[in-house]
Parts: structure tokens; sequence; C-alpha cells
């Protein structure tokens, strides 16, 4: 998994590197702040929803899972992303 990653890093102009490292950070932390937005606001978005009928805490926490690990794995993802940008 390692070995590709370097390949296509190789590939980048050298000149265009520090450009790409800065904004790959920049919306790297604007990905973050969409997070806590939805992190502090999780009340208004995944609490009891008076419309819904069988609305159960069950239910409400399947909501939140749902969003909660593909947000992670793609933290992950890009974590990873942006180490090895800033090693190359």
């Amino acid at each position: 998994m390692i070995a590709p990653i370097h390949n296509m890093l190789a590939l980048i102009n050298p000149v265009a590197l520090p450009a790409l490292r800065i904004a790959a950070t920049f919306f790297f932390l604007l990905y973050l702040a969409g997070g806590a937005y939805i992190f502090r606001n999780r009340h208004r978005f995944f609490d009891r929803d008076p419309n819904v009928d069988n609305d159960i805490p069950t239910v409400r926490k399947v909501r939140i899972e749902v969003v909660l690990i593909p947000w992670l794995g793609l933290t992950t993802l890009l974590v990873i992303l942006l180490i090895n940008l800033w090693r190359a």
C-alpha cells in the first residue's frame, strides 16, 4: 500500500510541493472545523424529532453512527495522506 503512494508523490513537481502542502493542510483544518461544528450542534441534528414515528434512542444512535463511522474513516485516510505529503 505504501509503494503506490510514494510513486504518485514522486510524479509531483517539486516546485509545487510546498503550495500543495499548505493547501492540503488548510483544507484539512476546514474539514476538522466542519466536524467540530457538527459535534457542537449534534443535539440539533441527532436528538429526538417529533415529526418521526418510532424515534427511539436506538434509532438516534444509529443516525450518529451513520455519520461518525465514515467521517472517522475519511479522517484517518486524510491524515495518512497529509503525513505522506509532508514527508515527501
